[in-house]
């Protein structure tokens, strides 16, 4: 019996993982596509916190209610930060593409843009953390977000690499995209970088329970 107990609860698990997923689709697609994906991401992020996510047997429709609270609560702010986010990858873009074009700008120049736009997908992984654990103003969690890449290389690099094996993924097995490859990343990268963030003293045990 306990061991059947166990059984259904990593299957239920499982389950919550593609409806986490589920969610975080639903919340793009009701953005619009780009106005979806920061609000969608934060309220996942936000989401793992939450009570009703983390009984053994959550209700489905308390975790949808949880998601879309957040999801309206981070809406404005966290669209603010996407087009600033997107406009400095853009412009990054562009003076790549720029760059190629110049024999000595190749040799030079790329790879400082190269490493300033990885500088910048890290501290986008940041961001929902930053923004859901610690405390203060825009200016002072602006610049936590932009210095955790340093202060934690790491941690930054293996939430990119661990995003990239998960793309590897889901570029063998489709499926993955629609089922569980948002949520798995959230999931997992939520639960390191937390943890690593109070080893660094930047966020404190008892904001995180605050935020549950």
């Amino acid at each position: 019996m306990a061991w059947s107990n166990k059984i259904m609860i990593y299957l239920d698990k499982a389950v919550n993982i593609i409806y986490l997923n589920l969610l975080w689709l639903a919340g793009v697609v009701l953005g619009l596509g780009f106005f979806g994906v920061f609000p969608a991401t934060y309220a996942l992020f936000h989401l793992q916190k939450e009570e009703a996510y983390k009984a053994d047997y959550p209700s489905y429709l308390q975790i949808a209610k949880s998601f879309f609270t957040a999801y309206k609560k981070g809406f404005m702010k966290m669209n603010g930060l996407a087009l600033i986010y997107g406009a400095i990858l853009y412009v990054l873009w562009i003076d790549m593409q720029l760059v190629k074009q110049m024999a000595i700008g190749l040799a030079v120049l790329y790879y400082p843009l190269l490493f300033i736009m990885i500088y910048v997908l890290a501290a986008i992984v940041y961001t929902f953390p930053v923004a859901i654990h610690t405390e203060g103003t825009f200016k002072q969690k602006a610049k936590l977000v932009l210095a955790l890449p340093l202060l934690m290389p790491v941690q930054s690099i293996f939430s990119l690499l661990f995003f990239l094996v998960l793309l590897a993924a889901a570029y063998k097995f489709s499926i993955i995209l629609p089922l569980c490859f948002v949520s798995i990343y959230i999931i997992c990268i939520e639960r390191f970088i937390s943890g690593e963030l109070m080893k660094k003293g930047a966020i404190k045990e008892e904001i995180i329970q605050e935020n549950m």
